[in-house]
């Protein structure tokens, strides 16, 4: 315990000392943060009512906007850490590791513990820095069972993304390789799962893609949850027609699998289970290479 222990800070402190991979792993939270102020708040408001309030429009598009990019964050930032693991391998470091009684499996797991620490850390101050932003500009906040409900949410949804992309980045086997899936795939996931642009603006064969994207299903979620307080504020200007009309627009709505009517619930169990399987399998590829 007290090798992986040292492993995991180690691996800490390489990754918030380089500025750069911290600046890229949050390369696709700026540019959905450029693209809301942008056009994006715009769009969203125009789907609001006259009769809403501009801070309770404000508390709506924040809540709606947040929902994607807490999630996409807890993707780049997974990713991002997972360039010391990258690193190690390409330039041999793992090997110095070996030298010492330290083995093999130990040195993975803690790559994957020291991903899981900074994500979750860094995407709940995220969390916490929006819960402070809508106070301050709307003057209206989050329920405290909403809080307690994301924070939570926050750590499973950090313990899914570090499991896939721990699988993946296991695949890749140069820092330049590693560098150009990192600048693409988050952007390209955030435009997949409708967090870019909600689903119901894009084609209906982007749709059945996006439904057996895990990522999808995990905006969809916080979605729900983060709108939950500021549309219950509205419910009684539009009506419940129109807060079922407001989630379809913000794509908040359950998708299903290939426009099948499978309940979130059911495919976030999927998910986790998945996550967990590919876990697995990556730490026992990775512990049985040879030295």
């Amino acid at each position: 315990m007290y090798q992986i222990s040292n492993l995991v800070k180690r691996n800490i402190k390489i990754f918030l000392r380089d500025r750069t991979a911290v600046f890229f792993s949050f390369l696709s939270v700026i540019i959905m943060l450029g693209l809301y102020f942008l056009f994006l708040n715009n769009m969203y408001s125009s789907y609001l009512p006259d009769v809403i309030t501009e801070k309770q429009k404000n508390f709506i598009t924040t809540s709606q906007m947040m929902g994607g990019i807490i999630v996409i964050n807890t993707l780049t930032l997974s990713l991002g850490m997972m360039g010391n693991m990258v690193n190690d391998i390409y330039f041999k470091k793992i090997e110095s590791f070996l030298v010492t009684p330290v083995k093999r499996s130990r040195i993975f797991i803690s790559y994957y513990l020291s991903t899981m620490i900074v994500t979750y850390i860094l995407s709940l101050l995220m969390w916490l820095f929006t819960i402070v932003y809508v106070v301050i500009t709307t003057g209206y906040s989050y329920s405290f069972l909403t809080i307690i409900s994301v924070s939570l949410l926050l750590l499973l949804f950090t313990f899914i993304s570090t499991s896939i992309m721990i699988f993946m980045v296991s695949f890749i086997r140069s820092v330049n390789a590693f560098g150009t899936v990192s600048g693409i795939f988050g952007t390209l996931i955030g435009f997949v799962s409708g967090i870019y642009m909600p689903l119901s603006i894009l084609p209906k064969a982007m749709t059945y893609i996006s439904s057996v994207v895990p990522f999808t299903h995990m905006t969809v979620l916080l979605k729900q949850k983060l709108l939950a307080d500021p549309l219950n504020v509205v419910k009684d200007v539009i009506g419940d027609d129109g807060v079922t009309s407001f989630m379809e627009n913000f794509g908040a709505k359950n998708i299903g699998i290939f426009n099948q009517n499978v309940s979130t619930t059911w495919i976030m169990i999927g998910i986790v289970i998945l996550s967990v399987v590919l876990l697995l399998i990556t730490t026992k590829r990775l512990s049985r290479k040879s030295k």
